[in-house]
């Protein structure tokens, strides 16, 4: 009875002892999300993005409207097999933190809004990005925010005349059939831009 006592004990003063530590969100994230849950880094992603919702601040923080290397500024893919005309939306990405390789949850690269059937841009999601180069001289993996999944690679030439990057969609504001961490959204519809 004693020694059953005494290991409730140790472990209520070990869960104590280790709440701080186990409650910490990284802030800037490495090969790995540290230990952080899906639905933790959704919410922080939510939070820092909330404001975007009114494109205006969104272009006040330094995000600016973006377009391919033929001027078209939705971006879809009709012709992907299984899509039936989905898309990823419009993008505006902020050039300053492109530039940075670091993945922070709270500081998306791009925001993406997906467009109504009215014309109306609504925030639909976020996509980080990291040129590649940059990030494979510093880590030994692709990065990865969720586990189990990590980075796309989008390779040189590409349509948005970019160097090889890493990306990551989270459709932290609208819902994805395909899923909430898929590049392609079969919900959004460039026709209606």
């Amino acid at each position: 009875m004693k020694r059953a006592h005494w290991l409730a004990v140790l472990s209520g003063l070990l869960v104590f002892a280790l709440a701080p530590a186990a409650l910490a969100v990284p802030r800037m994230l490495g090969t790995h999300h540290g230990g952080v849950g899906r639905s933790q880094q959704i919410r922080l992603i939510r939070q820092a993005t909330d404001e975007f919702h009114n494109i205006a601040e969104a272009e006040d923080a330094g995000y600016g409207a973006f377009k391919d290397i033929n001027g078209v500024s939705c971006i879809d893919m009709p012709d992907m097999p299984g899509m039936k005309g989905g898309a990823m939306g419009v993008h505006f990405v902020n050039p300053n933190l492109v530039g940075d390789p670091n993945i922070d949850p709270s500081k998306p690269e791009a925001l993406v809004y997906a467009p109504e059937r009215d014309g109306t841009l609504r925030l639909a999601a976020v996509e980080f990005i990291v040129d590649k180069a940059t990030w494979d001289a510093k880590n030994a993996a692709p990065p990865l925010l969720f586990p189990g999944h990590p980075f796309n690679v989008t390779t040189a030439p590409n349509r948005y005349g970019l160097n090889t990057f890493y990306s990551q969609h989270v459709w932290a504001w609208k819902s994805n059939p395909s899923g909430q961490l898929s590049m392609w959204n079969p919900s959004v519809h460039c026709a209606w831009a």
